[in-house]
């Protein structure tokens, strides 16, 4: 195993969540892996990731998906170490308290200066 730390992302949309991985790429102290849902990160928390990066809104394909918080409390009670950056594209404080409230690293809105906030929110937790 690499002594890169694991960076996991976690998006419903394919292409932005391509073009998050790819905006990390450069960043070659990272493992990155992509899942399109919640519950594919669940089964991947064995790979003992340093960050997840997790959206909230992950139903676009299976509208019984669990969403961003759902995810975000099974992962704080498998491993409350982890730390998980909340990316949404809404912008309600009630949302973002009640994240911050599930110990939710960071809370990143999907803008137009998404990616650069991404990456400082990785620096920071890391």
């Amino acid at each position: 195993m690499s002594d890169k730390n694991t960076i996991l992302l976690v998006d419903d949309d394919f292409i932005f969540l391509e073009m998050l991985k790819e905006s990390l790429v450069d960043e070659d102290k990272y493992n990155i892996i992509g899942f399109q849902s919640g519950e594919e990160c669940l089964n991947h928390l064995h790979l003992k990731p340093a960050v997840i990066v997790l959206d909230y809104f992950l139903n676009s394909e299976n509208p019984n998906a669990k969403n961003g918080l759902d995810v975000l409390k099974e992962i704080k009670k498998r491993d409350s170490k982890v730390k998980v950056i909340i990316l949404s594209g809404q912008e309600d404080g009630n949302l973002v308290y009640d994240f911050v409230r599930e110990n939710a690293a960071n809370y990143v809105v999907k803008d137009d200066n998404a990616f650069d906030n991404i990456k400082k929110a990785i620096e920071n937790a890391l």
